[in-house]
């Protein structure tokens, strides 16, 4: 090969590797622009999941001491049934409580956000799979609607209609503790001279203790609240597990967004 060729030769495989080289870091610069776009897209959605959960956290517990309140209003009931007793005087709020229902309402547009972006943004496994079991199948669970069992204040109402009267003694009180430190005393004033009295009376105590359907209404109940309750428990312990994965993990990305509120 002519000096000439081999010349021409190596200056075109120079201007190859040059401009290779130029494609592969204009592709670098391409994919490191990218990641710190998504890093920066990770971070803000993990901050929104983090407040939303810590608002759903609220209600969860505050919802899980009214089941557990409930709980125990029936089970004072159920030892009453089986006493020799037949002042009820004392059961006046049990009787009330254990047919309350509550389900959890949970907001959860920072988890559509997180799917909308696709789940794989979040690069900490633990925390992208806790996320979607809290929201996929413990949420559900306990939502209205969604739940296994019926609703415990339908499915007693009907009874309660036809064997019960309801309280309308205002100086009776009653102070209901939620988990946020809150007290809720009733009756309840409203103003104007409203007021939410609570508490059933049965009309036939004799005949209340020896009533097998009511016996199997306790029964069911008692199946379904502790269901509830066991769902709630789990639901709380995992959303509480998020919190501090996200906290230990990204804590920058919490204060920065805390400073913003």
């Amino acid at each position: 090969m002519k000096k000439g060729k081999k010349k021409k030769l190596y200056k075109y495989l120079i201007e190859i590797l040059i401009i290779t080289i130029g494609v592969l870091i204009a592709f670098s610069l391409t994919n490191w622009g990218e990641s710190i776009k998504e890093g920066k897209r990770e971070k803000e959605i993990i901050a929104q999941i983090y407040f939303e959960l810590n608002d759903n956290l609220i209600d969860l517990k505050n919802d899980f001491e009214i089941h557990k309140n409930a709980l125990k209003s029936q089970l004072r009931v159920q030892k009453f049934i089986d006493s020799n007793s037949n002042n009820s005087d004392s059961l006046l709020m049990d009787f009330y409580w254990m047919t309350k229902e509550e389900y959890i309402f949970p907001n959860t547009s920072a988890f559509e956000n997180l799917k909308s972006s696709g789940m794989s943004i979040i690069k900490n496994d633990s925390l992208r799979d806790l996320i979607t079991l809290v929201y996929n199948n413990y949420f559900p669970r306990i939502s209205k609607g969604n739940n296994f069992h019926p609703d415990i204040n339908k499915y007693l109402t009907p009874y309660f209609k036809k064997n019960f009267k309801v309280n309308r003694d205002a100086s009776l009180k009653y102070d209901l503790y939620l988990a946020d430190s809150l007290k809720i005393t009733y009756p309840r004033d409203f103003g104007g001279g409203i007021k939410q009295i609570i508490g059933y009376i049965p009309l036939h105590i004799a005949q209340l203790k020896n009533d097998e359907e009511f016996r199997f209404l306790l029964s069911e109940v008692l199946w379904f609240r502790i269901y509830k309750i066991n769902y709630y428990q789990i639901a709380i312990l995992n959303t509480e597990k998020i919190k501090n994965l996200i906290e230990t993990n990204y804590p920058e990305t919490i204060i920065s967004n805390k400073k913003k509120a």
